[in-house]
């Protein structure tokens, strides 16, 4: 699932940078020795850290640019209002060039493929993995930390280095509702929402939770959510209902089989 390629993101090995920035520490270092070694480690982990994001983020760049319409998906095509506003997490043209959607008429959230200045973005939703990792790490690795964050101070620039990696695979969540905040608060009339082929990840969900507020009439708005499974309509539902829409909003979820062309 999408969703957990995101989530996955904030598990990346600690131990693995810890490691690295080792081999360049002093055995038994302390104040009298010079700093040369660990301003070393702490910008060969910086480095690496750096240098592990941005290849995640040029793979995956590279993975979308081999997405492609097959004429076999024609016969897929869903029955969608090109009058209605869009806003879409997949990166494709294909609303434009399959379902001669109007640019004007989409937001591409999450940046679109082939354009420079919003290339497309990934990131975790700022889950805090320390403790999950510091309760069944190595004393190896544990020897950097006190524990909760709290990194002993002779080697805090290597361990803050370590950590660096954490808040850059974070999802700028805030900074992307900002910057489109003209496009979003303009829904504030619609009655319909249709949520198409999202697997509603924690990361994902002030989006929608934006939607929601912002609109008139929260409690009368009519969703509609599609699901693949019988497992997945009850998570998403649940989803829905606890961390989404108001009580009384009208929920239908539904598959996209009815909503291809020529059913």
């Amino acid at each position: 699932m999408w969703k957990d390629f995101e989530s996955a993101l904030p598990y990346v090995d600690r131990d693995y940078f810890l490691g690295m920035g080792e081999i360049l520490l002093p055995q038994g270092w302390t104040e009298d020795d010079g700093y040369a070694e660990l301003f070393m480690a702490q910008d060969y982990v910086r480095e690496e850290a750096e240098m592990l994001w941005k290849d995640i983020k040029r793979w995956f760049g590279k993975w979308v640019q081999s997405i492609c319409w097959r004429e076999e998906y024609n016969k897929k095509k869903l029955m969608l209002d090109d009058k209605a506003r869009f806003i879409t997490f997949n990166y494709t043209p294909f609303l434009e060039t399959q379902y001669g959607i109007s640019a004007e008429n989409i937001l591409y959230i999450h940046g679109k493929r082939a354009d420079t200045k919003h290339p497309p973005i990934i990131g975790h939703d700022g889950r805090d993995t320390f403790d999950e990792w510091y309760n069944t790490a190595s004393n190896r690795s544990r020897r950097h930390y006190k524990g909760k964050h709290s990194m002993l101070p002779e080697v805090e620039m290597m361990t803050g280095s370590v950590e660096e990696f954490f808040s850059l695979s974070e999802k700028p969540v805030e900074r992307i509702l900002f910057e489109n905040k003209e496009f979003i608060e303009d829904l504030y009339d619609v009655k319909h929402i249709y949520v198409l082929g999202h697997s509603l990840g924690n990361v994902d969900l002030p989006y929608f939770r934006a939607i929601n507020n912002i609109n008139d009439y929260p409690k009368e708005l009519h969703w509609y959510v599609s699901y693949y499974s019988k497992s997945e309509k009850l998570s998403l539902e649940h989803i829905m209902r606890t961390h989404i829409i108001d009580k009384s909003a009208n929920l239908n979820m539904i598959t996209l089989d009815g909503l291809q062309r020529g059913m």
